[in-house]
């Protein structure tokens, strides 16, 4: 759910979410060659762990559903919500706090996206 595209360095990156709605939510990767026929699911690639999640550390819960824009200087910006506890009463569906934050993306000298396995990434 939730996907959000995002063409750089060559390569088209999609990100979605996955994996419930409480501290579980987390966003995947997939990647594919620009030129590649993106209707073909074998020209994908998968990441093979969530490439953001749940930190405990940092006090960040269920990072999910988000989308890219760029900031001010053209810098990629990386919005998506997540709450700062873990506990939940009753459907975490419902649950109204999740609230939106934004970072900024980093890239790796490979083209891909730094990676972010744990909240927070480098803060806008």
């Amino acid at each position: 759910e939730g996907a959000a595209v995002l063409k750089r360095n060559g390569k088209i990156f999609m990100s979605f979410s996955a994996s419930a709605t409480d501290y579980n939510y987390c966003m995947g990767l997939l990647t594919a060659d620009e030129n590649s026929d993106l209707l073909d699911a074998a020209s994908w690639t998968k990441h093979p762990e969530p490439v953001f999640k749940t930190s405990e550390e940092n006090g960040q819960y269920g990072p999910g559903h988000n989308s890219f824009t760029v900031d001010e200087n053209g810098e990629d910006v990386l919005i998506y919500h997540a709450r700062n506890y873990k506990e939940i009463t009753g459907d975490p569906l419902y649950d109204p706090n999740r609230h939106t934050r934004a970072q900024r993306l980093h890239w790796n000298e490979d083209g891909t996206p730094e990676g972010c396995v744990n909240l927070p990434c480098p803060q806008l």
